[in-house]
């Protein structure tokens, strides 16, 4: 008995020492603002161990929606203030308010983009993406080229770092299937657009069109595939800080998950 009675009270100690519901919650969640105000906060003292875009180094990888998904904002709160004993997770001085946007921000890393407000005007991101043509490669909607991913349901899938990770840096991470490829056959065909598949005896492609072709080895008397994809590696310099956020704005609400996509 007396040890069920013993139980019992280190069971209600610890869970009187859990953050309360009303307590645990995000006074900034959501923010544009604090979002904002958190990443620069990361930048400066979180980037060095968890990457630049929360793509992980000596810290964990923050980007992985797993690991952000299985902690609350009270629990990312407490991790962020007093460190993790036993490992190079040190705490930290900053104020509260701080803190919060810094938990915001990481919450947005691990999120898909459309789950998470952001600044920007999707209407004007729009015409940015129209304006850029974008639609020769990319698809929202039934609509567009096909030499870049389908960008339909791009926010619910995608967080919006690596939205703008994919915008300023396209070569970097290059979609499976959408790497850039050009051909010559035998009989004197140039064709070029991206590689689906390929093996020693056959390659299958798609070119600007979209029309599938499958070539056997023996057809071809050339065949380049380049580490790179058909999306301009400009942007930085093409489009302004603010048309990108815009763009950014309209992509992250393409999504089957939010009403009013477009």
């Amino acid at each position: 008995m007396n040890n069920i009675i013993l139980l019992l009270l280190v069971a209600l100690t610890a869970a009187a020492q859990q953050p309360r519901s009303d307590a645990s919650a995000n006074p900034v969640a959501g923010d544009p603002n604090a979002i904002e105000n958190g990443k620069k906060t990361y930048v400066g003292s979180c980037a060095g161990c968890h990457g630049a875009t929360g793509e992980g180094g000596r810290g964990p990888n923050l980007r992985d929606g797993r690991l952000i998904r299985r902690s609350s904002d009270a629990q990312m709160f407490t991790t962020i203030q007093k460190g993790i004993a036993g490992t190079e997770m040190p705490g930290t001085n900053l104020p509260d308010p701080r803190i919060w946007e810094l938990v915001a921000f990481v919450r947005g890393l691990g999120s898909p983009a459309a789950f998470v407000p952001h600044p920007g005007d999707p209407s004007k991101g729009e015409q940015v993406y129209a304006k850029n043509g974008c639609a020769n490669c990319h698809t929202i909607s039934g609509r567009g080229g096909v030499l870049g991913p389908d960008l339909s349901t791009i926010g619910g899938t995608r967080s919006y770092e690596y939205l703008r990770e994919a915008i300023l840096k396209p070569g970097d991470r290059i979609a499976a299937g959408f790497q850039k490829i050009a051909v010559r056959t035998k009989d004197g065909r140039a064709i070029d657009g991206v590689v689906k598949n390929y093996s020693n005896y056959d390659i299958q492609m798609v070119d600007r069109t979209g029309k599938l072709y499958i070539f056997q080895t023996p057809e071809l008397s050339s065949v380049n595939i380049t580490v790179t994809t058909w999306m301009p590696q400009d942007y930085a310099q093409r489009i302004s800080r603010e048309e990108l956020t815009d763009l950014l704005a309209f992509l992250s609400r393409q999504s089957t998950h939010r009403r009013g996509s477009r």
